[in-house]
């Protein structure tokens, strides 16, 4: 053998070894995990709803691995502050965020972000889902939907909608519902909760999860229901999609790690999540707050999320939303 031959031998050797042993760790990890503890991030402020339920997923998720889940608040800029640590993060499962549709559908459309929502992370599952509704004072606001679509009509600008920001969900659906009907309406943005001017009558109409709702019965009369079906719990409300055919949004909370991160890692920790979204009492609990259990695959819950980032970012750059 010539000495030309054998150090092509010996480095091929040498390439095989190192690849092997980079290689190693990943697939080890992936076969053992979780072998550590585990780490939900959550960009919003403790005691919200999310965050509730990511405490009650940790917990369960905890008990059933064996291994420590926690949760770590990480607020800040819309939730963006918390979703670019974990884009920064190991991708290896151990670091979780537990991310919210505005996060992954609207902001990519309204800020200059670190990261990319759509490339820097893999979707897990959808842990929940819940549509809004829109919603007026009891005693002075309009009596139906259908009153609110032909009173614009003939009075554009009649009306008014608050929201939560500029951006915020609440907006965004509004917007949405002043195209697909072809009326006006005034958007009144708070920077803190819009519920007490609603209520006394004070703005006309919001679009509010179904919790606040309900706790607020006495004093908010609900409208429409923003999904393509009546919601159970109040089958006298109707469908925005029963006057606005295909008109439909759901706000959600799901769970998404790194790019990167091992597949084996992804399913194994989707396996896990969904036998804990399944469950009877977790799935109680949502159904308590008017909320749908998810669980849906990595691959159609990446799809879910393409799809709707893609109808906001229409509506944002329709209605010209701009944030400070």
């Amino acid at each position: 053998m010539t000495c030309a031959r054998a150090s092509s031998v010996v480095l091929s050797a040498l390439g095989f070894a190192v690849s092997f042993l980079i290689a190693a760790p990943i697939a080890f990890a992936a076969d053992d995990y979780p072998s550590k503890t585990i780490t939900f991030v959550l960009p919003v402020p403790p005691g919200n709803a999310g965050d509730l339920a990511a405490r009650v997923l940790a917990e369960k998720l905890s008990k059933n691995l064996k291994q420590p889940v926690v949760v770590e608040n990480r607020v800040g800029a819309g939730g963006n502050i918390g979703a670019a640590y974990v884009a920064k993060a190991p991708a290896d499962g151990y670091t979780v965020l537990i991310g919210s549709s505005g996060l992954f559908t609207t902001n990519e459309h309204l800020y200059k972000l670190p990261f990319n929502p759509q490339t820097s992370f893999i979707p897990v599952t959808l842990i929940y889902s819940g549509a809004p509704l829109l919603v007026t004072n009891s005693k002075t606001g309009p009596v139906s939907l259908k009153e609110v679509i032909d009173v614009s009509r003939q009075q554009p600008g009649k009306y008014s909608f608050a929201s939560y920001g500029a951006g915020h969900i609440s907006h965004i659906l509004g917007e949405m519902f002043k195209n697909a009907a072809g009326i006006d309406m005034l958007h009144i943005p708070y920077k803190n909760s819009p519920l007490t001017d609603v209520m006394s009558g004070q703005v006309d109409l919001i679009f509010e999860s179904p919790l606040l709702v309900t706790n607020n019965a006495a004093r908010l009369r609900p409208l429409a229901v923003v999904s393509a079906k009546r919601n159970p719990k109040l089958p006298d409300v109707p469908a925005v999609a029963e006057f606005l055919p295909g008109f439909e949004m759901t706000g959600w909370i799901g769970a998404f790690v790194p790019a990167g991160t091992p597949a084996p890692v992804v399913t194994r920790l989707y396996a896990e999540l969904l036998n804990v979204i399944n469950s009877d009492d977790f799935k109680k609990r949502l159904d308590d707050q008017m909320l749908d259990p998810g669980g849906i695959s990595p691959k159609d819950f990446a799809a879910y999320i393409a799809k709707t980032s893609e109808r906001v970012g229409r509506v944002v750059k329709a209605a010209n939303i701009k944030v400070d």
